[in-house]
């Protein structure tokens, strides 16, 4: 059975005279569905060239998920 996991992404703003740019950074923040409720798996810093789902994916086969087939959802 996949499991899914869902992320969100949060791009990095700094203010310059009143304005606010992003830095070329970002979080993805990655959660899993227990008893109904979301909770934090995992967050990564990149950068907005990143792919995020690559990354992702890169992140869960070096830490022992190379196995398990996940579906991606980005909210």
């Amino acid at each position: 059975m996949q499991k899914k996991l869902y992320y969100i992404i949060e791009k990095e703003l700094q203010s310059v005279d009143d304005f606010e740019e992003t830095t070329g950074h970002k979080t993805v923040s990655v959660y899993e569905i227990i008893n109904n409720e979301p909770k934090k798996f995992f967050s990564l810093d990149l950068t907005n060239d990143d792919n995020s789902e690559e990354a992702i994916q890169d992140y869960l086969d070096d830490n022992g998920f190379e196995d398990e087939v996940f579906t991606l959802i980005q909210l």
